[in-house]
């Protein structure tokens, strides 16, 4: 076995852990733990220790892709994974029309389900509840596209295969622990659209936040509180 075998054969168990990482630290985010957050907690808090749930979750794992990066500092790290990346014009702008428009239909479908919700209001506790979201992220954009991405990229996979790829464990961590498989069609897509936004942008994380964070951003609380009012969606 040369160098390369060695190599590739290192990328793909640090593949297969982050995978089992996400499943295992972020997955129950979207099953067992909002449950149990649902039977002790008021809706508010419920939303905001969930939140805090995926930032612990995503947390934990850059700290392991940290620690497999032999040394490298945090803000080297994200810099790697495309944070900064200078990106494409049109890319940016085509990141910032999906995310208006995800986050203002993620907005509306909460109507279906809570009609008398008030989505203009702006207090405290919306404002506190869409910072955690789109810090949450951002570090899951990190794991997800930047690093799954940039690791298939080193062992030359093409890039239609590392969007597929991204996207179907991204759809598989988000919806494993409650299968539903609208959930999962639905997660799939937005996972194409973000990861084919990140090699458009020329690996740069820039259309990927404006595709993700900013959809958050508008839509939260209450795309978090659809997670405990539609369990399984």
């Amino acid at each position: 076995m040369n160098t390369t075998d060695v190599e590739k054969g290192t990328i793909w168990r640090r593949l297969a852990l982050v995978t089992v990482l996400l499943i295992l630290l972020v997955g129950p985010n979207f099953g067992p733990i909002p449950s149990l957050l649902g039977q002790s907690l008021s809706i508010e808090n419920s939303v905001i220790a969930l939140l805090i749930s995926f930032w612990i979750g995503f947390s934990i794992i850059i700290a392991v892709i940290l620690r497999m990066s032999g040394g490298m500092s945090l803000g080297g790290l994200f810099r790697s994974l495309g944070l900064g990346t200078p990106s494409r014009t049109a890319a940016n702008i085509t990141g910032l029309s999906l995310g208006l428009v995800w986050g203002f239909m993620f907005l509306s479908s909460i109507l279906q389900f809570d009609p008398d919700a008030d989505i203009t209001q702006i207090n405290g506790f919306r404002v506190a509840a869409a910072l955690l979201a789109a810090g949450g992220t951002l570090l899951e954009d990190f794991v997800t596209r930047g690093y799954l991405m940039n690791q298939m990229q080193k062992i030359k996979l093409p890039n239609w295969v590392q969007v597929v790829a991204s996207a179907l464990v991204f759809a598989l961590y988000h919806t494993i622990w409650g299968f539903n498989v609208f959930s999962f069609i639905f997660s799939v897509v937005y996972g194409l659209l973000l990861g084919g936004l990140f090699v458009w942008g020329k690996r740069s994380l820039t259309p990927v936040i404006l595709g993700h964070s900013l959809a958050v951003l508008i839509s939260e609380p209450f795309a978090t509180m659809m997670i405990f009012l539609v369990p399984g969606l």
